[in-house]
């Protein structure tokens, strides 16, 4: 009896590591054919929507790309949307729902300063890497943040003696109230006084102001050659629709940062005609891998959603994330995280180059509005940045 009892319970023991190890090894398998989810947290509606919309469009054309060649390490990338409304605490929330619900290996996003300050806490916190690619101030490093960015010594530092030689020395400033313009007019400052030149007014506006018919006057008063016109989105739209039609008695060279091709379809030709802006992509641009990049865009969400600068970036940011985890062969956060810094895309003066301190050599152009168009007008060349650390 106790030699058919001992049979007995060696035989379930058996059993149950049988289905124990079936379970374990089918676990396995999945794992190694689950998607590799990433969490996007974006404006798509709001203020910066234009940007959101289009960063996600460029992150939903390298992930069916990479999908459609078997995808990384054999399994596919898989977006996670979500919108913030370009609001600080909903980029927080959804940033932690995204890593603690939905199991995301990365996050992507936001688009405002004050966004990314919260959502990278998290990223930090629950140390998950966070891929941002839309311009900012500079100086914000963490291991858990790369910037795919132009940032002031990418664009101000070869835009202002541009703007010296000419159209003349005097700059007024106006952009929002948020960190970003702040920063942004500090350096500009800096360094137009140190080349000679004169700041004759810095100026703050909230978001969604209706008439800005003071600050033209204020504009036409103080003797400014130059505008720097920090006001992306919709406001941005507003104030040149208004601007064009202010009798300033001279002509005012006006530099809109962050002015991109979707400005052409939400401002009037004339509107926007002369004005300047400084990218580090633009579609008009003629070279084999931008133009690769623009027909597959094309292809892909139609004519009537032109490629832009924020597409492109965070396209090219999940191609360099995919490169890393296929470089060190695991999809393990911390040796992903090492395995991006020295990679780079493309080559000459096209190369993007992700460095140490998590930000890029970039190539930048500047480029204006002219006739319905927007068309690059000088290479400033490949700039590396001090580094941001």
């Amino acid at each position: 009896m106790v030699t058919l009892i001992r049979s007995l319970l060696v035989s379930l023991l058996v059993s149950l590591l049988f289905v124990l190890t079936t379970i374990i090894s089918g676990c396995s398998t999945s794992d190694s054919q689950a998607p590799i989810r990433l969490g996007v947290v974006l404006p798509l509606s709001g203020t910066f929507q234009i940007y959101g919309q289009q960063g996600l469009n460029g992150l939903m054309l390298a992930v069916e790309q990479i999908n459609a060649k078997g995808g990384v390490l054999g399994r596919p990338l898989e977006l996670v949307v979500e919108d913030n409304n370009t609001n600080p605490a909903e980029s927080v929330r959804l940033s932690r729902q995204l890593i603690q619900v939905q199991d995301v290996f990365a996050l992507f996003g936001p688009v405002s300063s004050s966004a990314r300050f919260a959502m990278q806490e998290v990223a930090d916190k629950f140390q998950v890497p966070q891929f941002y690619g839309i311009d900012y101030e500079g100086r914000h490093f963490s291991r858990y943040l790369i910037c795919y960015s132009t940032i002031p010594e990418h664009y101000i530092n070869p835009l202002i003696p541009y703007l010296l030689e000419t159209s003349g020395p005097n700059f007024y400033v106006f952009g929002y109230d948020y960190v970003w313009p702040h920063n942004m007019s500090e350096r500009i400052r800096q360094e137009s006084e140190r080349l000679g030149g004169a700041i004759k007014g810095i100026e703050f506006t909230p978001f969604g102001v209706s008439d800005y018919s003071a600050t033209f006057a204020r504009i036409k008063a103080s003797g400014a050659d130059n505008l720097m016109l920090i006001l992306p989105g919709g406001d941005g739209f507003n104030f040149l629709k208004q601007m064009r039609k202010f009798d300033f008695g001279r002509e005012i060279s006006t530099v809109a940062f962050a002015a991109d091709e979707s400005y052409l379809d939400a401002v009037d030709v004339q509107d926007l005609e002369g004005v300047l802006t400084a990218l580090h992509f633009f579609s008009s641009w003629q070279s084999d891998s931008a133009k690769t990049f623009v027909d597959s865009y094309v292809d892909r969400f139609g004519s009537d959603q032109p490629a832009t600068y924020s597409s492109k970036s965070h396209y090219d940011m999940v191609y360099l994330l995919t490169a890393a985890i296929e470089k060190v062969g695991v999809v393990e956060r911390e040796q992903v995280i090492d395995a991006l810094s020295g990679l780079t895309r493309y080559n000459g003066k096209e190369q993007i180059k992700l460095r140490e301190d998590h930000h890029f050599d970039l190539p930048m152009y500047l480029a204006q509005f002219k006739q319905g168009r927007l068309d690059v007008i000088k290479d400033l060349g490949r700039i590396s940045p001090a580094d941001q650390r």
